[in-house]
């Protein structure tokens, strides 16, 4: 079956042989695509939104893999045992919704790999995850719809960030490609707009985008020599 680029890249992330629940399924499509291209995986589908499971129901079921694939109803990690599940997949929701999800400690006992894709604060999503016992394996940035989204693939660990490599992520950092500088020139632009138009009394706001701009422009210089 065919999935969106946004999805194909979170697969990339994925090992034969794991224990898996996505949370947030959606319509299963992630699912079933996992199911059909990697070995031994189990995998678990859930989401908080009925009609979000109704359609993946009639989805696991046109490709037969209703006894494969454990579709479940619920909230995060509630749907899960412990020591049931080695692999988290969240992708598509924001901040606030994914540091509730992990904040249920208990079930991340066997939890060796979290695959993750926030639409908001990725810096904050970094240090959260770093915060419960994981450290930055891997990171990729993909362009979907004119969007371009970062995916984190965390394994158990400890590993210390610089400011810098927590802002753009370390895996990010070493592998600068075509999408890190169109993302980064038009973060620029916004921040140096939004400078612009602080007020005079905002001081510490000044200082906070003064520093990201002269950040950012140091990530960017070896594009503006190689133009």
């Amino acid at each position: 079956m065919r999935i969106s680029k946004r999805l194909k890249a979170i697969t990339g992330f994925i090992s034969d042989n794991s224990k898996i629940i996505d949370i947030g399924c959606d319509h299963a499509l992630l699912d079933i695509y996992i199911y059909q291209n990697f070995k031994n995986v189990s995998v678990i589908a859930s989401d908080i939104h009925e009609g979000a499971i109704k359609i993946a129901k009639n989805n696991i079921k046109r490709y037969n893999l209703e006894d494969k694939i454990n579709l479940r109803y619920g909230d995060g990690l509630s749907v899960v045992n412990k020591n049931e599940i080695d692999t988290i997949i969240i992708s598509g929701m924001g901040y606030n919704n994914i540091k509730k999800i992990l904040s249920d400690t208990d079930k991340l006992e066997s939890v060796e790999k979290i695959i993750v894709q926030s639409n908001t604060d990725i810096v904050k999503l970094r240090k959260m995850v770093i915060s419960l016992g994981y450290k930055i394996e891997r990171e990729v940035m993909v362009k979907e719809k004119e969007i371009i989204y970062t995916i984190i693939e965390f394994t158990k660990g400890k590993e210390k960030y610089t400011y810098e490599q927590m802002y753009f992520g370390p895996r990010i950092l070493e592998n600068k490609d075509d999408l890190f500088y169109e993302y980064y020139n038009k973060k620029l632009l916004k921040y140096e707009n939004l400078l612009l138009q602080l007020p005079q009394s905002g001081i510490y706001a000044k200082i906070h985008h003064s520093r990201l701009i002269k950040m950012i422009k140091k990530q960017l210089e070896y594009q503006n020599i190689n133009k």
